[in-house]
């Protein structure tokens, strides 16, 4: 009876370190596993960030570079693959991580986006005064200094300092790096190219420019063969056209715009942007973004009497050696413009011409509203700062 009991209490202790050894082991196996996804993780992540830094340095780096790696790193191995992203659609990163001695690999997608010139409502490359009866709705951005004794939505970055009493609904920050306003030459280049390529270039117009007249998803181009010493412009048709799929109208004389849009559309220009009448989206609450780029200005010659009372104007704009602003004549005054998309310029300009506290010419009322579709719909092919920054929108394991 004594041996019985023994023999079954010695099969007992032997099962349960049977049981204990076995449990370590799968405790082990478990844990190297599971540092292995974590190291395989950390992996494709430093492979990201080693992707990122360079599109930093180079916001082409993706063009001759789609991919970068195997790279070793410590016990791991990471490779990451870029996919030149579609029109408006972001840059597509996927960076494998792996770990060959534990057999793990992790893999992590992330969405990248350039930041443009629309990031801001107003970007100046000179000194920002914001007047106390100002309103502004969204960030801005100087070069310079900016005094603010207004309000203003977003926050509010300068080069230089930011002063005043003014509110600031976002907070402020000094001493930012500057936007290099030359580098936009690069993307009006590129601008040309897409639009030579897609048969939307237009170079002499033989009279005094191009008026540019959007319908929805196509735009009557016309020569401007006077008229522009009364503000009634007199034209022939040169062509009606769908605006491309790569969105871009390019013209090397000044162009006059106006009309509503339905689709992506920037029109660049390598002198004078005039918009005489309303320029809006056909459908508001669609995502269709409108940009207009000049080598030189943007002007709203409020004077002309194609000029609504009330005008409508919105697209991000981008002057890149001038200004934006109302060119208007004395006695001549409409009622309010409104502006809703994102301005840059290098200099200063004005809607309105004062006689004390009296608008006597251009508009009497002024509203700037940021369009928020913008940060993820700017125009077609609109100049990106190259700023070093980049905005990583979505990053997701598959």
């Amino acid at each position: 009876m004594a041996l019985a009991t023994v023999v079954a209490v010695s099969a007992i202790l032997f099962l349960l370190a049977t049981m204990v050894i076995i449990l370590a082991n799968l405790l082990t196996t478990n844990t190297q596993s599971q540092e292995g996804r974590t190291k395989a993780l950390h992996m494709a992540d430093a492979g990201l960030n080693a992707y990122l830094y360079e599109l930093r340095r180079d916001p082409g780096y993706y063009v001759t570079n789609p991919t970068l790696g195997p790279t070793s790193q410590d016990d791991g191995v990471w490779t990451v693959t870029a996919e030149a992203p579609a029109l408006n659609e972001p840059l597509r990163l996927t960076a494998t991580g792996s770990i060959p001695g534990l057999d793990v690999t992790r893999t992590v997608v992330a969405s990248v986006r350039f930041p443009t010139y629309a990031e801001y409502m107003f970007l100046s490359n000179a000194d920002l005064n914001i007047g106390a009866d100002a309103l502004i709705d969204g960030k801005i951005r100087s070069n310079g200094n900016v005094a603010n004794a207004g309000e203003v939505t977003g926050k509010v970055s300068a080069s230089g300092s930011v002063t005043g009493s003014g509110t600031f609904g976002q907070g402020s920050e000094g001493n930012v790096p500057t936007i290099d306003f030359s580098q936009v030459t690069v993307d009006m280049a590129n601008m040309k190219s897409v639009a030579v390529g897609s048969n939307a270039y237009f170079s002499g117009s033989g009279g005094y420019g191009f008026r540019v007249v959007l319908n929805g998803s196509s735009a009557r181009i016309e020569r401007v063969t006077g008229g522009t010493g009364t503000g009634n412009l007199t034209t022939t048709l040169i062509r009606s056209l769908t605006v491309p799929s790569e969105g871009v109208l390019y013209f090397d004389e000044d162009v006059w715009v106006q009309g509503n849009y339905s689709t992506m559309v920037t029109i660049g220009c390598s002198r004078d942007i005039y918009v005489a009448d309303n320029l809006t989206p056909s459908q508001p609450n669609r995502p269709f973004t409108c940009g207009l780029v000049a080598a030189r200005s943007v002007i709203v010659p409020s004077w002309y009497p194609s000029m609504p009372q009330f005008m409508t104007l919105d697209a991000a704009m981008l002057a890149q050696t001038g200004t934006i602003y109302g060119d208007y004549r004395s006695g001549v005054t409409k009622s309010k413009i409104t502006i809703t998309g994102s301005m840059s310029y290098n200099t200063f300009g004005y809607f309105a011409l004062y006689t004390g506290n009296t608008v006597t010419a251009g508009f009497r009322q002024r509203a700037y509203l940021y369009d928020p579709r913008l940060e993820l719909y700017p125009p077609p092919y609109y100049p990106m700062l190259r700023d070093g920054s980049l905005k990583v929108s979505t990053w997701v394991e598959q």
